[in-house]
């Protein structure tokens, strides 16, 4: 009696659920599982080549970013019938040019766009810059994506509003990032869906990606992603254009 009674107790423990990991374990366990965070600290700059598809409207350009440490970063896409399209920073102007014209980012646009300096942080900032970046990160419980159980925390950035990210329970890997972006045309609510992972030099990272704005979603297919080649300083150089905003406000 005492044996099945002792079973019968360790069986219950063993269908008892899981506990829920914290926020921190979720994040730390996905630098973890993308290469640990020695790898990361040896990537000093990104190279990542590929194109950029506007769904449904048989829409493709070339796209190109670069990424370094110190907040240095640049982006461009070339979308037929839309034009070219950049943005960038060189570590302290953060700008874009767009068919709208140049304009410098300032305020809580600046800071989504800054607040990860380093050259790895594109697509992994709450775990890679959880403390430049966010002011409180917290897990809202478990759901299912796509037929696969995934945790679901809300990271507070110092500045904006409060975003969802997705981690895949059995992976550890981000699968989805919900945000509000604020834009020249409003607050831009953007679902960041992650379809394709690739590892390059022992890093896990994603290599096709699709944001979804409202009924416009744009899918990045890098084709080639590189580390710590020579990117010439000239690439986060000021354009023209930007450097002229820059005088002009000092003036």
């Amino acid at each position: 009696m005492r044996i099945l009674l002792f079973l019968a107790v360790l069986s219950i423990g063993y269908a008892q659920k899981a506990p829920t990991p914290t926020a921190e374990q979720i994040l730390d366990r996905y630098v973890e599982v993308t290469g640990g965070k020695a790898a990361y600290d040896k990537v000093k700059s990104v190279t990542m080549l590929g194109t950029m598809e506007i769904k449904g409207q048989n829409i493709r350009g070339e796209l190109k970013m670069f990424r370094q440490d110190g907040g240095k970063y640049y982006t461009v896409v070339d979308l037929p019938g839309i034009g070219k399209q950049e943005d960038g920073s060189n570590g302290t102007v953060v700008w874009d040019k767009t068919v709208l014209g140049p304009r410098i980012k300032t305020g809580v646009e600046k800071f989504l766009a800054s607040c990860a300096a380093g050259a790895m942080s594109e697509y992994g900032r709450g775990a890679l810059e959880k403390d430049s970046c966010y002011a409180k990160t917290e897990v809202l419980g478990e759901e299912t994506l796509n037929g696969k159980p995934v945790y679901k925390l809300r990271m507070t950035p110092k500045e904006g509003k409060p975003e969802e990210q997705y981690y895949d329970k059995a992976t550890g890997l981000l699968a989805r990032t919900k945000m509000i972006i604020p834009s020249p045309m409003g607050e831009v609510p953007i679902v960041a869906v992650v379809e394709e992972y690739k590892t390059v030099d022992g890093i896990t990272t994603p290599s096709k990606l699709t944001n979804e704005m409202g009924a416009v979603a744009m899918t990045m297919t890098f084709t080639s992603i590189r580390f710590n080649e020579n990117v010439p300083a000239a690439m986060f150089a000021l354009p023209p254009e930007i450097q002229a905003l820059v005088d002009a406000a000092k003036k």
